[in-house]
Formats: C-alpha cells, structure tokens, sequence
C-alpha cells in the first residue's frame, strides 16, 4: 500500500485504480470512488442496452487483465431519475438478464414487472 492509498486516497483516480495490481484494494477504491465516477473516469465497454420505465439502460464493463471483468447495469429511476449503477455477475449477456439478475431472478424469461418504481 502505497502512502498516496493510505493517507490521500481521496485523490486518486479511475485510472490510478486501474494500475492497482491488488484486486482486492482495487474492489475497495472503486467502491471508495464510486462506481458513477469511477466508469465516468475509465468509461467502458457498452456490451447492451435498452429501454425500461426509466429511460435507457446500459450493460457496461470493464475488463481487468489479472481478475474478472467489471460489469455493470446503469439504470434510472423512473420515479426519482436518479442514475442507479448496480454491480452483476459479469457473465451477464444483457440488460434484461442483469435487471432480472438483480431482482432475484434466475432465468431472465420469468422477469416481467408490469410496473417498475
């Protein structure tokens, strides 16, 4: 740990996160930073998107060379339009199965909310 991690870590950035090679320090500063600023730091790779009650969705990652990649689904209220950005398993092929993923479903084809909040 270098003296930067520990006593100024408010400083760091995205892309210093992304030269950590320890990934578990690297999983603490990413959630530290945030995951909204961390992907508006590094961008990413949109691997799907699509359009729910809140407006469009995004499926993005990050790809790490040393751990799994980093996989998100970037999603708005529809009540609030507040940015939600939810971690997924990153074997997570689109955003239907990412939002069926976190509402607790296994197979994305049982996932139909009538109304989403």
């Amino acid at each position: 740990m270098t003296d930067k991690i520990a006593f100024e870590s408010q400083s760091i950035t995205g892309q210093d996160i992304l030269n950590i090679e320890n990934v578990e320090l690297r999983r603490v500063l990413i959630e530290r930073l945030g995951y909204e600023t961390f992907l508006q730091q590094v961008g990413g790779l949109i691997r799907d998107r699509d359009r729910d009650s809140g407006g469009e969705r995004q499926l993005v990652y990050i790809p790490f060379e040393d751990d799994e990649p980093l996989m998100v689904l970037k999603v708005t209220c529809p009540s609030t339009r507040h940015l939600h950005i939810l971690r997924v398993p990153p074997d997570m092929r689109n955003c239907h199965q990412a939002a069926a993923w976190i509402a607790g479903f296994n197979n994305p084809d049982d996932y139909n909310p009538a109304i989403e909040a």
